[in-house]
């Protein structure tokens, strides 16, 4: 080829983002058949996984082979072994295990075949962060725990938690399965977490409390965010996945009654998803924006210029970021 040739767009990634849809239905169907689980427990031909997982044999080898090509699993001589990754993640049962998450997605396969509508209208397929909220996040929260636990551990202890930072209250609002009072509460005895989400909800967070043996250290504090008082005299409070479904003016006003909870010299800890400040590069964030259009009124991402203007505005100094095994950077600031 010439020069010119290489320089001539091409249409393959059109073809492949147009088709890429299969390849989540192929991840789909692997965790929903427990494939990778019957790999774990001793089943590598076709033939035995068919099997184990009661499927075609036909249709369980071009599922396997589409596997192995994403790079689930891998193939040699016919037979199929799992990877690091899916062996971490995919096999059921195990405590990083993402299967749940995985149907979670898929469960929004209905609300995103309608975005084209959505986009015309401005209108969600549904509000999540309205009529539906309570038994979608009574769902949703304990499918997102493998992804928030290892963020929370990872934060808690660049924090210095339970080493230089101790005896901690925290109020950990719209608390879901409770991941991130959870690992805070682990890192320090002396902690103490106040956990404040629907009382449905609540009760899912109760038995990943109790899994934890925590029980003592956390109190519950039921009612909508957008409502309740969360009181004072707090060292830490998290809002953890929370903001890019309440949209811009919900979060300026969360941010200012998290800082009316805090004592002074208390933090502020925001996980979410922040793209690039011209929202222009970030994939995945700026995908998942997409996300809140489909399924809130008013939820979006918010670039990290947008916090630390929202955080200055709201009274909080010493705004950083940190790392922590995430999609986006933590956000800490201090009162």
């Amino acid at each position: 080829m010439t020069k010119t040739d290489t320089n001539e767009p091409n249409p393959e990634k059109i073809m492949e983002t147009a088709f890429a849809y299969a390849a989540t239905r192929v991840l789909v169907s692997g965790v929903d058949l427990e494939v990778f689980t019957h790999i774990a427990n001793g089943n590598h031909t076709s033939e035995d996984i068919a099997k184990a997982a009661k499927a075609s044999q036909r249709g369980t080898e071009i599922l396997l082979n589409s596997l192995a090509a994403l790079n689930f699993i891998t193939k040699s001589n016919g037979t199929y072994v799992l990877n690091p990754l899916s062996e971490k993640f995919l096999v059921k049962g195990t405590p990083a295990y993402f299967g749940d998450f995985v149907k979670h997605i898929d469960s929004l396969w209905e609300p995103w075949g309608d975005l084209t509508r959505v986009v015309k209208t401005g209108k969600p397929f549904q509000r999540v962060d309205k009529e539906q909220g309570v038994e979608f996040f009574q769902k949703l929260v304990s499918q997102l725990f493998p992804m928030s636990y290892p963020c929370a551990k990872a934060a808690a202890e660049i924090l210095g938690v339970g080493r230089t930072w101790k005896g901690l209250n925290v109020l950990d609002v719209a608390a879901g399965s409770g991941a991130w009072g959870i690992a805070f509460a682990q890192n320090d005895a002396d902690t103490r977490v106040t956990a404040l989400d629907w009382p449905n909800v609540l009760e899912v967070t109760k038995k990943f409390v109790d899994k934890f043996k925590l029980r003592q250290r956390f109190s519950y504090l039921p009612g909508d965010l957008r409502e309740v008082d969360f009181g004072n005299g707090y060292d830490l409070v998290i809002l953890g996945h929370i903001c890019h479904s309440e949209g811009a003016e919900k979060t300026r006003v969360l941010l200012s009654r998290a800082f009316g909870a805090l004592k002074q010299g208390g933090r502020l800890l925001i996980a979410d998803m922040i793209p690039d400040d011209e929202r222009a590069t970030s994939v995945f964030p700026l995908l998942f924006a997409v996300n809140m259009l489909v399924n809130t009124t008013e939820g979006n991402t918010f670039t990290m210029a947008e916090y630390r203007k929202w955080l200055a505005d709201a009274g909080f100094c010493d705004i950083t970021a940190i790392d922590a095994h995430g999609p986006s950077p933590l956000i800490v600031a201090m009162k």
